[in-house]
């Protein structure tokens, strides 16, 4: 598992190429695909409001992790001052993205404190998460290939496209096209962001 900073608009993922598997490029646009990929990016404007707006609460921003499968709530990330006492909270590292949350036992002298913040973090957390496996059978893919044969992908337009070593089910409309294809879509879509 590992932890990141969601910025921007988009699930693009870095390239992750397995060993020297062979990278095929595909496009999609089916309104099946299309839809998914539009109920995904609604969930994560949704959990990153949510986890913006409850780590405001304590003066931080919002640090997700991601599996590759689920994105959800990690923890609050402190630019300045630390909300209430630093000794009740986990210390923020580079492995978790510099995220904090309760310490789940208190520490000597700062048991009333401890247990005010671990009552506001657990009835008030962001315990929702983005379901990234119901969106890859829309693509003909199953996320536990994934794992092993890794995959980048992005919206451009009304198409999605797809960079990976696994092979989409016939049924899911795949179009394979050129790298040099999945390349331009991809420059036009971050120049479209900048």
């Amino acid at each position: 598992m590992f932890f990141i900073a969601v910025t921007g608009k988009g699930f693009m993922r870095p390239k992750i190429v397995c060993g020297d598997r062979f990278m095929s490029f595909f496009k999609f646009t089916s309104a099946e695909a299309l839809a998914g990929w539009d109920k995904l990016q609604a969930d994560a404007q949704e959990l990153r409001g949510a986890g913006e707006s409850f780590a405001a609460l304590f003066g931080g921003k919002a640090v997700f992790t991601s599996d590759g499968v689920r994105e959800s709530f990690a923890g609050v990330k402190f630019a300045g001052p630390i909300y209430a006492s630093s000794e009740i909270w986990t210390k923020p590292t580079s492995r978790t993205g510099f995220a904090c949350w309760p310490k789940s036992k208190a520490p000597a002298g700062k048991s009333d404190e401890h247990k005010a913040l671990s009552d506001a973090w657990n009835a008030q957390r962001p315990k929702m998460f983005v379901d990234k496996a119901v969106f890859y059978p829309l693509l003909g893919l199953d996320w536990g290939t994934l794992l092993f044969t890794g995959i980048t992908y992005f919206r451009h337009g009304d198409a999605i496209y797809v960079e990976t070593s696994a092979t989409p089910k016939a049924s899911a409309g795949a179009i394979e096209i050129l790298g040099s294809e999945f390349d331009q879509a991809k420059r036009e879509r971050m120049n479209e962001n900048e």
